[in-house]
């Protein structure tokens, strides 16, 4: 299978960070793994140029190279933090981009943008109590990747991470999720 993880979080080495490793480690080796860090990723904001009302794609090229792997993809792994009740602002843009399946299901008509659907798993950490974060989070992702012939078939939440440190518990957590797929 192929394994594609996004890391929301701009902090390397934080919790999510952690917590998205935990969950690799439960990924059997024959697995190929393509990881992406959306900070780093750094995707250009969707402005509604209009070009995906169109056209298949999208006029920003900044994330062909990920999209490729998006579709190649049979699990996808969405790590990321809460912050205001949503994910950092390089991980929204991201998201936005995704505008392109809305647009080829939804305007243009397709019945799949892509060839095989996908499974998605949602790995949340907060600073805080994280709970309404974390059910906005999930909701607004249901409905992005749906678009994105995707559904999330497990989430979890590591929230109070201001107050306590991630543990084994946590971890444990993280690498049950793959039964999941």
């Amino acid at each position: 299978m192929n394994f594609l993880l996004i890391n929301g979080s701009p902090r390397t080495l934080g919790n999510t960070d952690r917590l998205l490793g935990a969950f690799l480690s439960a990924v059997p080796k024959e697995n190929k793994v393509k990881r992406f860090d959306v900070c780093e990723l750094s995707p250009a904001a969707c402005n509604a140029c209009g070009y995906c009302k169109a056209s298949d794609g999208c006029s920003k090229k900044d994330l062909e190279s990920f999209f490729g792997y998006y579709a190649e993809a049979d699990v996808i792994i969405i790590a990321t933090p809460v912050y205001n009740f949503t994910v950092p602002a390089p991980m929204k843009a991201l998201l936005d981009r995704f505008q392109r399946f809305y647009e080829a299901k939804h305007r243009r008509g397709a019945k799949n943008v892509f060839p095989k659907p996908k499974k998605a798993i949602l790995l949340v950490t907060a600073g805080g109590d994280g709970r309404v974060g974390y059910e906005i989070i999930k909701r607004q992702l249901e409905t992005v990747l749906a678009n994105a012939d995707t559904e999330i078939s497990a989430s979890m939440l590591a929230g109070e991470t201001d107050s306590r440190t991630l543990d084994q518990n946590d971890f444990a957590k993280a690498k049950d999720l793959i039964r999941y797929i």
